[in-house]
């Protein structure tokens, strides 16, 4: 039979092997977690991030440029008109991804403004262009975008291009 000094000495190393299993329980648990919160923030990729409501203007700027375009129904000028209206839509959709992933809502934009001159719609589509490219440039584009804002502007700078030799073409 053990003394009692014996078996209190016992009973302590029994629960110090305890208290030890239990430490390198913990241990592995929080390396484990900690593992796997490292694996959860690298494979996850970054949101890219668009201009704030600068985007949403230059959405309704261009949706605006396009109705001009549109209702201009001389038919010497559709080929141009076209190539217009397919880069416009083009850069709308560069934006609406830019603005998608900044959570914005692109199926809202401001309205349209209606102080456009209904009778020269080429030029209110130079104009409105103009406008939807200047908002599109504000602010910084964000590496996480990977070129939308400068896909965007060479999209509207097509278009405004094709609606330029128009209008040139009118004068003449």
């Amino acid at each position: 039979m053990l003394s009692a000094g014996d078996q209190s000495a016992r009973t302590l190393r029994h629960f110090e092997r305890k208290a030890e299993r239990l430490m390198r329980y913990w241990k592995h648990l929080a390396a484990t977690i900690c593992a796997m919160a490292a694996i959860i923030y690298l494979a996850v990729p970054p949101r890219a991030k668009a201009q704030g409501p600068h985007y949403l203007e230059a959405l309704s700027e261009l949706r605006t440029a396009r109705d001009y375009i549109e209702s201009d129904h001389r038919p010497a000028f559709g080929h141009e008109r076209h190539h217009a209206v397919e880069e416009i839509n083009r850069a709308i959709d560069e934006i609406k991804h830019a603005a998608w992933d900044d959570g914005k809502n692109t199926k809202w934009a401001p309205p349209a403004r209606p102080e456009t001159d209904p009778w020269h719609p080429m030029r209110e589509g130079v104009r409105w262009l103009d406008a939807a490219r200047g908002h599109v440039m504000e602010g910084v584009d964000r590496p996480e975008n990977q070129g939308l804002r400068e896909r965007a502007v060479v999209h509207i700078d097509e278009a405004r291009h094709s609606l330029w030799d128009v209008i040139q073409e009118q004068r003449h």
